[in-house]
């Protein structure tokens, strides 16, 4: 799944411990979710929650020509 931020004006502190992937702690993840960038990730937090939200993919409208009305 894809994280990003809520709001740059909350960011997450580097010290919060949040574990966003299964194979441990990354600094550098933080960093990047940080900085507003998307970031994938396997999991998240609850105590995490307030302060990133997981991006939904946006379903394709198919056209006229690709069977859609």
């Amino acid at each position: 799944m894809n994280i990003k931020l809520k709001d740059k004006e909350k960011p997450i502190s580097l010290k919060s411990g949040f574990c966003f992937m299964n194979t441990g702690y990354d600094i550098s993840l933080i960093e990047k979710i940080n900085s507003g960038k998307q970031v994938a990730v396997d999991k998240i937090p609850k105590p995490a929650c307030e302060f990133v939200e997981e991006v939904k993919k946006q379903a394709k409208k198919k056209n006229k020509t690709q069977g859609g009305e």
